[in-house]
């Protein structure tokens, strides 16, 4: 079950072994700051001014693959109105697992939140990106052999490169100094998510005017900073009831005054309780 508001939706449920789509078109309903259970390569044909992977805002050029871990926060298009061209191949990472056994740490840029990836596929490697992609479209059935073999051709050709890209230092990011600085936002944020913090607080951290950290920090992340500290809280809050955690100790842990608030907050951003969402993690 998903909220019908997309900027109140943080995880979008993925189940198949992948999914391929292609999209060239326009919104008027941006999607907010999200996460999904499986990873998403995302290849945009389009410049996307901000974009954001786990805690940092950058710019992403057209021709750009950018390898989103499963259970990353990203946001990666947002201005209403205008068209975005992109591939977006989406992969169930328990499914690799499953498939790779032991090899499975090949694949560990998949899973690894903190560690998104940016390839850049252009010239005759992004035609030869594009084409492997519009094969994977044409397949009818994932599950038959054909659609299991295009999708390991065009793994394949992605994995190399990632592989390559992995074995060098950390990428240098294409960060604005007003990205740099809601970056730092960000981390603030994120080292705080156990507290109650406010604008306040936050700006009187920076030395900023409270006014101009909020029309700052929206001008980069569409949202305002209350809405996005919300749904960071919430999303460890998933992380936690995933790896085992009760209900009870993650409200405790994440600062709410009460269960009645928590239970609030989570079903109102995941559209489920923290207990419904913990117990089909606990199944599985």
């Amino acid at each position: 079950m998903q909220n019908n508001n997309p900027l109140n939706t943080i995880l979008f449920p993925v189940a198949p072994p992948y999914d391929m789509v292609y999209k060239n078109e326009a919104t008027d309903n941006p999607v907010g700051p999200h996460s999904h259970n499986a990873a998403e390569l995302y290849y945009t044909l389009t410049d996307l001014p901000d974009v954001l992977l786990n805690d940092t805002v950058l710019e992403v050029k057209a021709g750009t693959l950018i390898i989103i871990p499963a259970f990353c926060t990203h946001q990666l298009y947002h201005e209403a109105g205008k068209a975005y061209e992109r591939y977006i191949l989406s992969i169930n990472t328990g499914w690799v697992d499953f498939v790779f056994c032991e090899g499975a740490a090949d694949f560990a840029y998949l899973s690894d939140s903190p560690s998104p990836l940016l390839l850049t596929m252009t010239g005759k490697k992004g035609e030869e990106l594009k084409a492997r992609f519009n094969r994977l479209l044409k397949v009818k059935d994932i599950t038959s052999i054909t659609g299991i073999n295009t999708f390991f051709e065009v793994f394949s050709f992605i994995h190399e490169s990632a592989k390559q890209l992995n074995l060098k230092k950390k990428q240098k990011l294409p960060v604005t100094p007003s990205q740099k600085r809601v970056n730092e936002i960000i981390s603030y944020l994120q080292e705080n998510i156990r507290e109650n913090i406010g604008i306040p607080d936050i700006a009187a951290h920076f030395f900023l005017n409270p006014d101009y950290l909020a029309r700052l920090f929206k001008s980069h992340m569409h949202i305002s900073i209350g809405h996005y500290f919300t749904l960071q809280k919430i999303n460890a809050a998933e992380e936690l009831l995933r790896t085992g955690s009760t209900v009870t100790e993650v409200q405790e842990t994440l600062g709410y005054s009460s269960y009645a608030y928590f239970f609030k907050s989570f079903q109102k951003i995941t559209g489920m309780s923290p207990s419904r969402y913990r117990n089909q993690y606990q199944k599985k």
